[in-house]
């Protein structure tokens, strides 16, 4: 049977309109680099507050539908939410590129890269603390601290002279050693977190035990 998105993503309007202003002053008023990066941020932000509205509603369930298996109902809500911020991210796209000023399509490439760590490492923190907002501050703090990570391992090999020779530098047409790990380490910390935080869904939605002794199972 096909899934409508239709309401689901009706569900989500409020914080996919929220995603696509917040950056939008920085966009039209602070025209440098400095506000582009600025801009990215508040995307990011956008982005992980949306993913983190998607699943509040889960924060009090604590089994699954009769109707539905936990596996189909978190590849549905996995979904929808990568479908809303597929739509942020193009909305973004047109506002850096028609009011920034300039042909930043680097920008465009890191606000798709941003979908990633959103879509797989928000998730879970929402579950974990199941309160949205320290989802989206927990979730902004490790996946920059994918970048100290990255910095320690710089610093292990050029020396704690690094910064002097611009190795602590992030040049994102150029990449260095730097944009490399911290690329690499955002992979596998939102690999990491996307498999736990589906265990945890799968985990508060799974039938009750009277439910299992009853036979009442979710259908597939």
């Amino acid at each position: 049977m096909k899934v409508s998105l239709s309401h689901p993503l009706q569900g989500l309007f409020p914080a996919w309109v929220g995603c696509v202003l917040l950056p939008l002053p920085a966009i039209l008023f602070w025209r440098s680099d400095d506000g582009r990066a600025m801009s990215l941020l508040l995307y990011s932000i956008g982005c992980a507050s949306l993913v983190a509205y998607a699943f509040r509603h889960d924060l009090s369930r604590q089994s699954a539908s009769v109707a539905e298996r936990p596996e189909r109902i978190w590849r549905q809500r996995m979904l929808t939410v990568g479908t809303a911020l597929f739509l942020a991210f193009l909305v973004f796209s047109l506002e850096i590129l028609a009011l920034s000023g300039t042909r930043d399509f680097v920008a465009v490439f890191l606000a798709f890269l941003a979908l990633i760590p959103a879509l797989c490492v928000v998730p879970f923190f929402t579950l974990v603390t199941r309160r949205p907002a320290a989802a989206v501050v927990f979730a902004l703090v490790v996946v920059f601290s994918m970048k100290l990570l990255g910095g320690i391992v710089v610093v292990l090999v050029y020396g704690w002279n690094a910064n002097e020779h611009g190795y602590t530098d992030m040049p994102w047409t150029h990449p260095n050693l730097l944009v490399w790990l911290f690329w690499f380490n955002t992979g596998v910390l939102s690999l990491l977190l996307c498999h736990l935080g589906a265990r945890r869904f799968h985990a508060r939605y799974a039938p009750a035990p009277e439910q299992v002794r009853r036979g009442e199972l979710p259908a597939s």
